[in-house]
């Protein structure tokens, strides 16, 4: 465990540097919003559903579906945990301020987080952590930012990427539906910058985001200590219940509760009216700060 911990310090310190590539990418003005927009999008439409779609090219094993449904029923208990504390310990906070305890980095963090400490493997496990989550950004999320029900509707829940990867994913593995190999290494070699794409996309929300005037929000203070210490804290009293058989699984599943807050926070804010400086700082800062407190939780699970 203490290998796996020291593993995911070096791991964080990497993607630190990543994160501050984009920002001095963002600064000297190599790269810039519409730009940035772009990426995003391959980021989240390519890359992501990539590596997911990667995570289930391996023969068929009963044991690690099993595996995965623990993941789910995780999943499911961490964001029960997270909008629970919306609703008591955190009930006055501003709804974006919900959003960014709710909703954690699983897609920019989590995945390449998980791929590079814990394997391929376990990306698939991260997936399925994740689906629970995906449901509840895209219908309750976007209400949270936008205030508009409008918006949410079910073709925009099976329509997302990350879900559609998983559906087709789930048809390859569990019907051993035969990849040639140039594609298998095509669809791996996509996924492969994901993980430094999305921090660099980090980076230049940390460069465009005025620090100052976020960090005097009282309620900067409430979030961060929400997402990156009550939520993952209540989140690893659950998890150690977990039995020892699926001690891979809750690691994954701890390092999913401690993500930061995500980077749909800035997104969604941009393009549905929000406060996207106020988002794109507290992603940021949450992002750095995390880079401390995913190691501290994982060696405590």
């Amino acid at each position: 465990m203490s290998d796996v911990v020291v593993l995911l310090i070096q791991q964080v310190v990497v993607m630190f540097l990543l994160m501050m590539t984009g920002f001095v990418i963002y600064k000297i003005k190599m790269l810039d919003q519409k730009g940035v927009s772009q990426l995003t999008n391959v980021v989240l439409y390519v890359a992501t559903p990539a590596t997911i779609i990667n995570s289930f090219f391996a023969a068929y094993d009963v044991q690690v579906l099993y595996k995965g449904a623990w993941a789910a029923v995780l999943g499911v208990i961490m964001m029960i945990i997270n909008m629970a504390l919306t609703f008591t310990v955190f009930r006055k906070m501003s709804d974006l301020g919900k959003f960014g305890i709710i909703v954690s980095n699983l897609g920019f963090l989590g995945i390449p987080l998980v791929q590079m400490v814990l394997g391929q493997q376990a990306v698939f496990y991260m997936t399925m952590v994740m689906a629970f989550q995906t449901i509840v950004t895209f219908t309750y999320g976007i209400y949270l930012i936008s205030h508009d029900r409008t918006l949410i509707s079910f073709r925009k829940v099976v329509t997302n990427p990350p879900i559609v990867a998983v559906f087709v994913g789930v048809l390859i593995y569990c019907l051993q539906i035969p990849v040639p190999a140039m594609v298998q290494r095509t669809v791996a070699m996509i996924g492969n910058i994901n993980a430094p794409l999305a921090m660099m996309m980090i980076g230049t929300y940390l460069a465009d985001a005025d620090l100052k005037k976020v960090m005097a929000e009282k309620e900067t203070y409430l979030i961060l200590a929400g997402r990156l210490l009550v939520a993952p804290a209540l989140a690893l009293l659950a998890f150690r219940l977990v039995p020892a058989s699926m001690r891979e699984v809750s690691m994954v599943a701890m390092i999913a509760a401690s993500t930061p807050v995500a980077g749909v926070m800035a997104m969604f804010s941009q393009k549905y009216g929000g406060d996207y400086a106020y988002g794109a700082g507290i992603v940021s800062i949450s992002t750095i700060l995390s880079l401390i407190t995913m190691p501290l939780f994982l060696a405590l699970l």
